[in-house]
């Protein structure tokens, strides 16, 4: 039972006859709170019963000539009314959590009557415009779209805009008035930036199903593959506009007609070869603190994870949030090896600084052999080693250098000076992912330069929206973006952008075919997760599987350039197996100045030797059978000669 504030217990006895525009007033708050009042008006809508609003909505068509007056006005009571009744009310006026409300009423029904919904479009002028539509009986004609579905199985709640959200950065450069895609420094278009962000913020309406419990069941407007996904659209929407919890929503008043934005299959991209960046949202196998609470939601999480990428089928993943242990990759990659068959896929990854997350590489060794080392930047403005692994195609030869990518989120946890959010739509940390783009840049080069491979894809979370600083930062280098504005990955608070992106060097965009986000996460409730509070809706698919959108990038390895020791070798090395040894014998040429390094399957060196003489020998008794990479370079680790043999 709701009590009313204790201020309004004692009543004054004198009743007064009113309209309820003027009970309403001009203001937020009734010039006759607390009064008795007499008004009437026609029944707009009904919300009685245990667990509704428990009420109805009464309203006087042009009761004044004042467009800041609203027309309508909430009666807290379940008396039986019905709509179309014309009653009159006798009550006390409150203001119940910013609510103009009429209590402790008596009715009386007159007759019948009718009340033409008020036309309203989006975005309202203003804000506080919303108050002189309070209680009052709205029509919104054409069409609005589902933009946040995060309440709606808690709540029965929607957020709803003429179109969907965009981030304001997803397309406006804070530093560009045209957004060239070059300048990193300044704040030239944030006006621009802040005008944008108000016009979101009036677009949006909040959209209720008249319920106050929590866990509404059945759910409202559900679709027919158990969930309501945003890009939905509601056609001609007609409800009257309540105040709770605060903000405005309008209470629907009839059937509200929905179409919904169906699950999309997995993406179809040309070309030969694919290769998907995907955040795993916190894949944890120690249980508790970040991803899985017990045994039993990690299992459904590996679940829909090994669901999304057996559809992908790419045959090189770059995955970010792993949990820093080699547990947790080794978990997901049994997994997924369990469901596409055993030895699909092998694992590479670096151990990253302490606690926290890292990335991890998944590759088919049926397709793709590593030809490099595994390769990794880790520093003080980094959170986690970024890799880069250089593969060769099986089938053609081609090679090209894949690298992960996870920059400083946009989190204000501990952030201080520049790192602080500065007001240009960019979030707090800009300053920090800017600089560790700048570092990578350079990285790159010098990896490219080391191993030849011109080739060269960039995929992952980049934690910054397309026209933002580290992005600028790429763009700037020479390396092309390849996904549209369009291509969406990650929703917030209504609004979407791209925070996974996928880039390449000129040499690798020759190869590719197409790129393609598939919109399994961003688009779906979070109540669809895995957690235990969700399992009675669980579905064991990949929708819902993590809070980002997987990417993919389809290409041709028939397009890439053989590697120049594949070509050429500098010098004539061979390799000969004796017992528990292996043997290199080099050519008098080689000797002087290089270095002979080995890798296991994963990218990991395992030893190296300097060249002292023509005959090189390592002691191979203690190294676990599987494929090994060799590698001899100069000393400024140009690669003169390559191979590869097996253990058994």
């Amino acid at each position: 039972m709701r009590i009313l504030p204790s201020l309004l217990l004692v009543l004054p006895v004198t009743c007064f006859s009113q309209s309820i525009c003027q009970i309403q007033g001009a203001g937020s708050n009734s010039p006759f709170l607390g009064q008795q009042v007499t008004t009437e008006g026609v029944v707009t809508a009904v919300f009685s019963g245990a667990g509704s609003v428990g009420g109805y909505f009464i309203e006087q068509s042009g009761c004044d000539a004042d467009p800041a007056t609203s027309n309508g006005v909430f009666v807290y009571d379940n008396f039986p009314a019905a709509v179309g009744q014309r009653v009159s009310v006798t009550a006390t006026v409150a203001e119940f959590n910013g609510v103009t409300e009429l209590t402790n009423a008596d009715h009386e029904v007159l007759g019948t009557g009718s009340v033409s919904p008020t036309n309203l479009e989006l975005p309202i002028a203003d804000l506080s415009q919303w108050e002189r539509y309070e209680g009052m009986f709205l029509r919104f004609p054409g069409t609005l779209t589902v933009t946040d579905n995060q309440d709606w199985v808690q709540y029965g709640q929607l957020r709803l805009a003429p179109e969907r959200l965009l981030v304001a950065t997803n397309h406006l450069d804070p530093n560009d008035m045209v957004a060239s895609g070059t300048t990193t420094m300044g704040a030239g278009n944030v006006g621009a930036i802040q005008a944008e962000n108000n016009v979101n913020g009036r677009s949006r309406i909040l959209l209720d199903d008249g319920r106050t419990s929590t866990y509404p069941s059945p759910l409202p407007w559900i679709g027919p593959e158990n969930t309501l996904r945003t890009g939905s659209t509601i056609t001609d929407l007609q409800g009257v506009l309540h105040y709770s919890f605060g903000e405005f929503r309008l209470e629907p008043v009839g059937p509200v007609s929905i179409t919904h934005n169906p699950r999309p299959p997995s993406p179809v991209v040309s070309g030969t070869l694919r290769a998907s960046g995907f955040n795993v949202l916190n894949y944890f196998t120690t249980l508790g603190d970040w991803g899985a609470a017990n045994v039993a939601e990690l299992g459904r999480q590996r679940t829909k994870l090994v669901a999304a990428m057996v559809a992908l089928n790419a045959d090189v993943f770059a995955l970010s949030e792993m949990e820093n242990t080699d547990e947790a990759w080794n978990d997901l990659l049994n997994g997924l090896n369990a469901a596409v068959g055993a030895g699909t896929y092998s694992g590479m990854e670096e151990d990253g600084f302490g606690a926290g997350t890292r990335m991890v590489i998944f590759y088919k060794p049926g397709v793709l052999t590593p030809v490099t080392q595994l390769y990794w930047l880790g520093s003080g403005i980094f959170e986690r080693p970024h890799l880069t692994q250089g593969f060769q195609v099986n089938s053609t030869g081609g090679q090209f250098l894949f690298s992960t990518m996870h920059l400083r989120s946009k989190l204000c946890d501990n952030a201080t000076g520049l790192d602080l959010d500065q007001g240009d739509g960019q979030g707090c940390y800009n300053n920090r992912r800017r600089a560790q783009a700048t570092a990578l840049v350079t990285y790159w080069e010098g990896i490219r330069n080391a191993t030849g491979i011109d080739a060269q894809l960039i995929m992952g979370d980049f934690n910054s929206f397309i026209e933002e600083d580290p992005i600028d930062v790429l763009r700037a280098a020479g390396l092309q973006r390849l996904l549209s504005a369009e291509d969406y990955s990650h929703a917030y608070g209504g609004e979407v952008g791209a925070l996974d992106h996928a880039f390449v060097t000129t040499s690798m965009a020759e190869a590719v075919q197409g790129a393609a986000v598939w919109h399994i996460n961003s688009d779906e409730p979070g109540a669809l997760d895995y957690s235990d509070e969700n399992v009675s809706r669980y579905q064991p698919s990949a929708f819902r599987c993590s809070d980002h959108d997987p990417v993919l990038v389809g290409f041709n390895g028939s397009q890439l350039t053989v590697g120049q020791e594949e070509l050429a070798p500098a010098v004539d090395v061979r390799f000969r197996l004796i017992g528990s040894s292996g043997q290199w014998t080099l050519a008098e040429a080689a000797v002087a100045g290089t270095m002979l390094t080995l890798f296991d399957a994963q990218g990991r060196q395992v030893a190296s030797l300097n060249s002292t003489s023509t005959v090189l020998t390592q002691e191979l008794g203690d190294f676990a059978t599987g494929v090994y990479l060799w590698r001899l370079t100069t000393t400024t680790g140009r690669p003169v000669a390559t191979g590869r043999f097996a253990l058994p």
